[in-house]
């Protein structure tokens, strides 16, 4: 067994949609490489830039105030899946959980549960291994089918007192508009499809600046997992208006054409939530890749303008 992570790639994005805003506002990583079988890589995520007009500035939202809510909490606000811990902000890094990591926690801590659709409560037990024979470091959780199953989306649970959708964060149904954003992806990737099947659609104003990203999904999976079928795909992107301009970040993707069949799996990414996990009043991505016997879920963090999206913390499991 071996984890996995999905591919990270840059891209250009198109003109800027109803569904992101332009408003002139002011705003309110480290990592370990984990070793993989697979070909893919993970890596940081720098923002492209399309010039577009600025507009008047829709779905603004108020930021809520900071509460903490009674409960049993964690040393650190340890972020984790059913299969292992990710890792948790220090107040001033990211730490990644690794094989040889003490997490910071004695058991009976209570967990929130980070899933579009809803937030859920759940227990921890004591720090432990999981993910046999890889003995990744984690806890039991009391309900692990709150946080999704294969092939997700699959959400996180953590161990902290704060609020963790302070913003907007609704799921649209897609009109045309993106799904014509997801065939130029594919086209630069060798693909032609003529209107891509969109998976997921979500609006989310990340940092509460009343800017709204949108965050999507294409995906068409014709056959098996593995061996996969020409023409399947599954991608993952991010869109976001800065200065007048779109930026778009590919979090994942998984591109199957002729010449790929025989060298390549099927992955199949899902956004499972959208959530403060840092504390700092700035949502996080958490992105879930699945394979035919693996599942991996990993944070990701806007970093700032010139980056963009960069990855966290994550884990995964799986042969």
């Amino acid at each position: 067994m071996n984890r996995v992570w999905p591919v990270v790639v840059l891209v250009v994005g198109g003109a800027c949609s109803s569904g992101e805003t332009a408003a002139s506002s002011t705003s309110s990583a480290a990592s370990t490489t984990i070793p993989t079988t697979s070909t893919t890589t993970t890596t940081q995520a720098r923002m492209t830039t399309t010039t577009v007009p600025t507009t008047t500035t829709e779905g603004a939202t108020t930021t809520s105030r900071p509460f903490l809510l009674p409960g049993v909490w964690a040393e650190q606000p340890l972020i984790v899946s059913a299969f292992g811990a990710l890792g948790w902000w220090d107040g001033s890094s990211w730490t990644q959980v690794d094989d040889s990591t003490d997490l910071p926690v004695a058991g009976g801590e209570d967990y929130r549960v980070a899933r579009l659709g809803g937030e859920a409560s759940t227990t921890g037990g004591a720090a432990t291994l999981l993910c046999d024979p890889i003995e990744v470091p984690g806890v039991e959780l009391a309900h692990p089918d709150l946080l999704g199953e294969w092939p997700g989306p699959y959400g996180v649970a953590i161990s902290a007192p704060w609020q963790l959708t302070p913003h907007l964060v609704e799921e649209l149904a897609d009109d045309g508009t993106y799904a014509g954003f997801a065939a130029e992806l594919l086209a630069a990737r060798g693909l032609g499809v003529a209107n891509p099947q969109i998976k997921q659609l979500i609006r989310a104003d990340l940092e509460g600046d009343g800017i709204n990203e949108v965050i999507v999904v294409a995906e068409d999976i014709q056959g098996s997992y593995h061996p996969p079928t020409a023409g399947d795909y599954s991608i993952a992107f991010l869109r976001k208006v800065v200065d007048g301009e779109v930026q778009t970040a590919v979090l994942g993707e998984s591109v199957i054409t002729d010449a790929d069949v025989d060298a390549k799996i099927n992955y199949a990414f899902a956004i499972g939530a959208v959530a403060d996990l840092s504390g700092d009043g700035t949502m996080e991505v958490v992105v879930s890749s699945a394979y035919y016997e693996g599942l991996a879920v990993e944070v990701w963090e806007y970093f700032n303008d010139d980056l963009g999206m960069i990855p966290a913390v994550r884990t995964g499991c799986g042969v």
